[in-house]
């Protein structure tokens, strides 16, 4: 088993900026009904409503797609929300 090394503080602070610009635009207040963890949302926090739909995808893209979710510690249903919120604040209509 080899071990992971970690970066460096210098390395970290060198990239804290662009990370953190990355992150507001991605997980910021203005990404609205996200839901980024498992399980039930703590009380008091509000989250849109969700409606089950049915979408056929292939499995490589799902398999894909499930992978980088755990790799990031969300749900797979997480994962597409954010892939379409980021698809269609790039393809805005008009």
């Amino acid at each position: 088993m080899t071990k992971t090394k970690l970066p460096t503080v210098a390395e970290l602070e060198a990239n804290f900026e662009k990370e953190a610009v990355w992150a507001e635009a991605h997980y910021g207040p203005q990404v609205t009904g996200r839901i980024v963890g498992r399980g039930r949302p703590r009380k008091g926090v509000q989250i849109e409503a969700t409606v089950p739909h049915s979408i056929r995808i292939q499995p490589s893209v799902w398999n894909l797609a499930k992978d980088r979710a755990k790799a990031l510690g969300i749900s797979t249903n997480a994962a597409f929300q954010l892939a379409v919120y980021e698809w269609a604040g790039k393809h805005k209509a008009g």
